[in-house]
This record gives structure tokens, sequence and C-alpha cells, in this order.
């Protein structure tokens, strides 16, 4: 009786399909508001799903192999490992176009699978604090009888992106909504990357007329490329996620922000508060413009960012102060060489060791990426820094191999935070940093991109980072599938 039953759902099944099939032969030729063609009418929106979810969908299979050494040095020590990580990522990347031209869907899927054994947290595999079926992570002591047992990264597989997107208006005037799982880039909250996107679950909406942008965003949860789920935003770095830690911190309820850019003739200006509730209160301002002179691209940009503690049970902050960064940059292209050039400065007033760009703690949401002076082993935010970086990339397009790209560049900094309690400031940092890529630009290979960096980093009477040096191989290729 029950196969018979399931039988006759296939058949039914089948029957509706081939209808349906059918029926599109003569749909354009029916009049849908007939009632007597209302089968045809829902072909025509079947046909128009087919457009917007297929037809003019983009669909690629991204693949990654990450590679990572970075040794680290204590004060009186050698060089130890730091973190040692290999990862392969394929991820699934989807973007639909838009049914009625107004709703669509976009889903970006991942793996990130470990290779072989792991050192260290890398920020790109699942992070698992207590790592209680890895006999690896665990130690014992036969004095003490007990068992200590420390994190460990592991492989993972996530839905990091699952967001319904609209679009009202047109090109002159109109509006833009995305919601969902999605990434976040507007005001003062932006989405960053591991090998996948960092996303939130929440909304943002952006209206544009002329040439302004206006917009808002909430979120009130986070994945980042460490975590295999969507959780609550904390006041604690591990998202209560480490029950072996004494502190297990408070929930943020939400994030929010509102922002508006300007676009003009060559370039645009970018503004944005935002609120972490009962947390912290940030906004900024960033400038951007173009020009040629002479042979040259000239890409000029100023970044000013500022941001409060609320006094809550949140923070336990009394007597809260205005931090804030500010940074200007330079990027000159001449033939096959660009130029780089910045300067920072950061003042916590004494209140944090490092300047925070987010609403919530680090690992909880993400920051602007906007800052000058980046290197590959530090920010150069720490209170008090004042910094500045000069660097060069090189193409050898000259020579007819244009895959081919080179460059070095190198961070200072002085006035740099040299108590972790108090506000002192006799410290100072350099970096150094070389990179080398190929990628392969026609061929069977084409697509193939090959990069290394190769970054050190050194301290003088600084309190926030041990001496590290680090390399990284990062082998990427992405496959259009639709």
């Amino acid at each position: 009786m029950k196969m018979k039953h399931v039988g006759s759902k296939t058949l039914v099944c089948t029957s509706v399909l081939t209808a349906l099939f059918a029926a599109s032969t003569f749909a354009e030729t029916l009049d849908p508001n007939d009632i007597r063609n209302q089968s045809a009418a829902a072909v025509d929106l079947t046909t128009e799903a087919k457009q917007a979810f297929y037809d003019s969908s983009s669909s690629k299979l991204h693949s990654f192999l990450y590679f990572r050494d970075r040794e680290e040095r204590k004060e009186g020590e050698s060089f130890k490992p730091n973190i040692e990580n290999q990862t392969l990522q394929l991820a699934w990347d989807y973007k639909s176009g838009y049914f009625k031209d107004t709703v669509g869907l976009d889903i970006w899927a991942n793996i990130n699978q470990k290779i072989g054994d792991t050192t260290g947290m890398s920020e790109i595999l699942y992070f698992d604090h207590e790592c209680a079926n890895d006999p690896s992570s665990q130690t014992y002591d036969p004095a003490t009888g007990q068992t200590t047992r420390v994190a460990c990264e592991k492989s993972y597989a996530a839905l990091s992106v699952f967001a319904l997107k609209a679009k009202f208006g047109d090109e002159a005037t109109g509006l833009a909504l995305r919601g969902g799982y999605t990434p976040i880039n507007f005001g003062t909250i932006r989405s960053s990357w591991g090998l996948n996107p960092h996303s939130y679950r929440g909304i943002e909406a952006k209206a544009h007329f002329g040439n302004w942008v206006v917009g808002y965003a909430f979120a009130d949860e986070f994945k980042n490329d460490w975590r295999k789920d969507f959780l609550p935003m904390t006041t604690v770095w591990h998202q209560q996620q480490n029950p072996l830690s004494t502190n297990q911190g408070h929930v943020i309820d939400f994030i929010h922000t509102v922002g508006a850019v300007y676009n003009f003739d060559g370039g645009s200006f970018d503004v944005g508060y935002g609120v972490g509730k009962e947390y912290r209160t940030n906004w900024q301002a960033l400038a951007k413009y173009g020009f040629d002179l002479g042979g040259a691209k000239v890409d000029l940009t100023g970044f000013y960012h500022g941001s409060i503690a609320e006094e809550t049970e949140l923070t336990g902050v009394k007597d809260a102060k205005a931090q804030s960064y500010i940074g200007l940059g330079a990027n000159i292209k001449h033939g096959n060489f660009t130029w780089i050039a910045g300067v920072s400065a950061t003042d916590t007033q004494g209140e944090e060791l490092n300047y925070n760009f987010r609403l919530t703690p680090w690992a909880n949401s993400d920051n602007r990426s906007f800052q000058q002076t980046l290197s590959g082993l530090d920010d150069y935010n720490t209170d008090g820094t004042r910094a500045v970086k000069l660097g060069v990339n090189y193409n050898f397009a000259s020579f007819g191999v244009p895959g081919l790209s080179a460059g070095m560049g190198g961070n200072y900094g002085t006035h740099v935070r040299s108590d972790a309690k108090n506000a002192v400031y006799d410290g100072s940092m350099y970096s150094v940093d070389w990179n080398v890529g190929y990628k392969f630009l026609d061929g069977g290979l084409e697509g193939l991109n090959i990069q290394t960096f190769r970054s050190l980093f050194r301290g003088d009477d600084i309190v926030h980072k041990n001496d590290r040096n680090d390399l990284k191989v990062l082998i990427s290729y992405s496959v259009t599938l639709k």
C-alpha cells in the first residue's frame, strides 16, 4: 500500500511537470489575465524565474590553497612557531539576476579543509576552544593527575552568505535592499575576508539619487572565517564559544549605522555614524580623489575615524574619552611602477592599547580597512603611534611577462605605547614586506594566481606584540560555471 501511494505521487508530479513543459509552447500567445489561462500565466512566472535565477545569474567555483608559516620571538628567547597552516578552500559563489526586475538571491557556500597538522590560530579554520575529541590537544600531567586541553583548528563547511536582495527605481533614482546572512558595506560597518567573506545576520538599505547614496544597516549576529555558525556579538573576542574561559562577557544586542556617500568627478566623500548598543559609538569620514599628472595616475585618500566607549555595564568604562585615528595616503602609478606612501596618527587617550574601529570587540564584527599604514604583520594603530609607510610594486609587462609582479614596502612607527596599563609612549617599531606573484593571463591555466608574501616585524620597548617573521603562499583559481 505504501509503495502504491508513493507511485501515485510520482505519477502526479510527472504529469504536472509534463503539462507545464507542454504549456510553455503556447504561453506567449495566451492572455495571462484570462482565468482560463492561469496555468499558462504560471508558466510565464516560471520562465521569468528561470531568466532571473539561471539565465541572468553568475555561478563560480573558487579554489584556494593557503600556506602560512609565522614565527614569534619573545623577549630573551629564540624564534618559535606561532602559526603553521595548510588549508584548501572550495567555495561556490552564486549571484542571481532579479525576478520581475526586483528580487534576487546571493549565496556563498564553502569548505575549508585542513591539510596535515597546524599550529596556532590561523583565522581561516574552525577554532575549537575545547577540542575535546582531539587527543593531540590534551596534555596529561602525572604529578597532578590533571589533563589540560588546548584549542585546535578543524576543517569545516559553512553557508557564509544567503541573502535576499531587491532593487527599485532606475539608475538615476532608486533603492537597493539586502537582508539575511550577508556582508554589509556601508556607514561604519564593513565586511572583510579570510578565505571567505565575513558576514552578518542583518539588513542593508541604500538609496541613490543624483550623486548621492544614503543608507542604513543593522546586524545582530556575525560570522567570521574561523566560526561555523552565525553567533551573537559579545564583549569578549571568543563570542562566548570558550567554556573554559573565566570571562564570558555580555551579548551586544545589535549594531547599526547610517551613512552617506557623495560622488563627484574623480572622487568621493563618504561619512558614517554607528552605534553598538550599550558598547560603543563611532563616526568616520573618508575622502578619495584621483587625477592624472603628466603620464602618471595619482590617487589620494584621507581617512578620519573617531569613537567613544559607552559608560555601561557592558564596558565597565567610567569617564570615557573620545579616541581617534587619522591617515593620509597616496598611490602614484607611472608606467609599470606603482608607488605607495602613507602617514597615520592614533590616539586612544590611554583607554585602549590598540584603536578599535569596530562597534564590538575584535572578532565580533568587522572594521573599516582604509588605514594607510597597514603592513603584513601590524596595523600600526597602537595607542600613540605616529607611522609612515613607503612601498613600490612593479609589473614586468615591459619584459614580456605581464602576469609577473613584485613589490616591497617598509613601515616605521614612533611614539608607540610602551606600558600595558599606563599611557607611556617610549616605543618604536618597524616592518619590511616583500611580495612576488604570477597570474596566468591566457592558455590552459588562465586565471591561476600564485602569490608569495614575506614579512618581518620588530619592536623596541612595546607591549602589544612580539617580534615576528611570516611567510604566506597563496594559490587561487576560479572556474566560471555560468
